[in-house]
């Protein structure tokens, strides 16, 4: 009669000991790989988006797409800049970050809110008629640095929502203006701590948070009320007021 041989409580213990070393280092590794490939979706995405803003320029008399301003009256059925590009993007789920599930797509002023990529409020707005233009591009002197489509933050809708389909150098809080990460009408930074940001000249790369928000030349983020109008400046040399020049003196 053969002897049967079994393992013992020890050895049971031993093995359950090491499958729990290797999940505590391996789920953290496979978290971080799933979370860049995130980041690399999003970007492809908001590469697309900014190919199409170009496309839409160049059919338009190198005017770009427009945002609209949540203190103005504007029709529900105006249309978004989604809507605006779509055309040429052909497939609205690049609209879409997939680091942000409950985001949603929209194309019109009564959707804007759940966006979860928002055009540079400096591109133009067209529905605010002490601010009527739009920019062109031949204004634009460095469209590798000009700041055009980003990751924002969708919100549940509002009679008044910021957020969503639209970014500011600075966020709001109870309408007051704070640093933008991660706030109502800010950027969003889901990605490793960082922002995806897409450019006039169509390339996408990831940023760390808090290089991104507009200063002032003595360092301090734009936040008063007549601010906007500054030529701005970020220790990655990058520009929000995309239709205005350089300016001298950044930190």
């Amino acid at each position: 009669m053969k002897k049967q041989y079994g393992f013992t409580l020890v050895e049971l213990l031993v093995v359950i000991a090491i499958i729990a070393v290797l999940a505590a280092i391996l789920f953290p590794v496979l978290a971080q790989a799933r979370a860049k490939a995130r980041q690399g979706a999003c970007m492809s995405n908001l590469g697309q988006i900014a190919k199409a803003c170009l496309m839409y320029a160049n059919d338009y008399n190198q005017m770009m797409p427009t945002v609209g301003w949540v203190f103005r009256p504007t029709p529900d059925d105006a249309r978004l800049w989604t809507a605006m590009i779509a055309p040429y993007a052909r497939n609205k789920e690049i609209f879409r970050c997939p680091s942000a599930p409950e985001s949603e797509y929209g194309e019109t002023w009564a959707q804007r809110a759940r966006l979860s990529y928002g055009l540079n409020w400096f591109w133009g707005f067209p529905y605010q008629p002490s601010m009527d233009y739009i920019v062109s591009l031949s204004k634009v002197t460095r469209p590798a640095a000009a700041i055009l489509v980003l990751d924002s933050m969708p919100l549940t809708p509002s009679p008044d929502p910021f957020g969503g389909y639209m970014v500011t150098p600075f966020g709001f809080e109870n309408r007051t203006r704070v640093l933008p990460m991660n706030k109502p009408s800010g950027y969003a930074t889901r990605h490793s701590d960082g922002v995806v940001v897409a450019f006039a000249d169509g390339h996408a790369k990831w940023f760390k948070g808090d290089q991104l928000y507009a200063r002032q030349s003595n360092g301090t983020p734009i936040l008063q009320a007549n601010d906007e109008t500054l030529f701005d400046c970020n220790p990655v040399k990058l520009k929000w007021a995309v239709h205005l020049g350089e300016r001298t003196g950044c930190p």
